[in-house]
């Protein structure tokens, strides 16, 4: 069975399947998918939890036989497969599709994927896990989408916001789920319920930190190191969440890395920024950027950036902090990652 994240709770609450695939490109959405399998885990009498990391040196035969191996304390267990790149190769395909048909009554299994691929979604595992049990899959929202789930996570603090306050809201996370419910949360905590204008939305964004982690990219593409470095030294202090700041960089760098290729194979500048949606305010800043980033340069942002995901999540050894101010400071200057045009 198949579910959007929005289906996910009342499934939930009619009871539990054997084995969950979470899915997606939205990282707040499939972030709170995973915590609502979690909580009706624990509350459904799972007590236990074994985490798998599948990387790629990742020896799938262990998770099969944890999966299917019964608790030393006779208790129910959650089995968790954390597996990024949502590609688990030959031996985990194979795998995946024998755990959909032979998981132990006493164990739930939950495979937690980012963005599939279209040949992903097509395959027989995906299909095996989501025929034996539920798929929820969390997509990127369009523009539309997302003042809609801002309306309803608005709605659902009690407010009553108007059209002008929902769209200021929209525009100024600029899409990014995570700090639009930062500042909802920021919103609830300063106003009743009720009516919602726009200019208290506009009050609690000019409260907000001097050191705003959406002027960091801003800095980095504009090759100011002084404002880059004070900026992460501020987020720092503040503990601000190291996932908002790598998700600002890596939109950045990937923004980049489309206008280069799109202009490499012969589109216009304009034209590709038009076509990835770049902000007015935004367009000097890339231009800027693109005169000092070639094919390698990018290459080597893709591959730090990928890297900082990985320290982040512990899944590699590392100080998180460090890796993203070398990612930072690579988009303001290439040089600095070792690697020129």
């Amino acid at each position: 069975m198949r579910l959007t994240p929005n289906e996910l709770p009342a499934a939930l609450e009619r009871g539990l399947a054997p084995l969950y695939l979470l899915s997606g490109a939205e990282p707040l959405l499939l972030d709170e998918a995973v915590d609502r399998v979690r909580a009706a885990a624990r509350d459904g009498g799972f007590a236990e939890r074994s985490l798998h990391l599948a990387d790629a040196r990742f020896n799938w035969g262990e998770l099969y036989a944890d999966a299917c191996s019964q608790s030393l304390f006779a208790s129910r267990r959650l089995v968790e497969v954390r597996m990024p790149g949502g590609k688990p190769g030959a031996a985990g395909a194979k795998v995946l599709k024998e755990l959909s048909g032979s998981v132990p009554e006493d164990n739930l299994i939950m495979v937690v994927a980012g963005a599939l691929d279209r040949n992903a979604r097509r395959s027989a595992w995906v299909g095996a896990l989501e025929k034996a049990g539920t798929w929820v899959d969390a997509p990127l929202l369009s523009a539309r989408e997302q003042r809609g789930w801002i309306r309803d996570r608005l709605a659902g603090e009690g407010f009553q916001p108007d059209e002008a306050a929902v769209t200021l809201l929209a525009e100024r996370t600029e899409g990014n789920l995570l700090s639009a419910r930062q500042q909802i949360d920021k919103l609830a905590l300063a106003h009743d319920p009720g009516p919602l204008s726009v200019d208290a939305v506009m009050e609690a964004i000019a409260d907000a930190s001097r050191f705003d982690v959406f002027q960091l990219g801003s800095a980095a593409l504009g090759q100011d190191l002084r404002r880059t470095a004070r900026i992460l030294a501020g987020l720092r202090r503040e503990r601000a969440p190291l996932t908002l700041i790598l998700w600002v960089l890596v939109r950045d760098i990937t923004t980049l890395a489309d206008l280069y290729w799109r202009t490499a194979r012969g589109d216009s500048l304009p034209s590709a920024m038009g076509a990835l949606r770049v902000w007015s305010s935004r367009k000097a800043e890339f231009r800027s950027a693109l005169k000092r980033h070639g094919a390698r340069s990018i290459r080597r942002l893709l591959v730090r950036s990928a890297r900082a995901d990985q320290v982040i999540k512990g899944a590699r050894p590392g100080e998180p902090w460090t890796e993203l101010q070398l990612l930072a400071f690579g988009l303001a200057e290439p040089h600095r990652m070792g690697a020129d045009r």
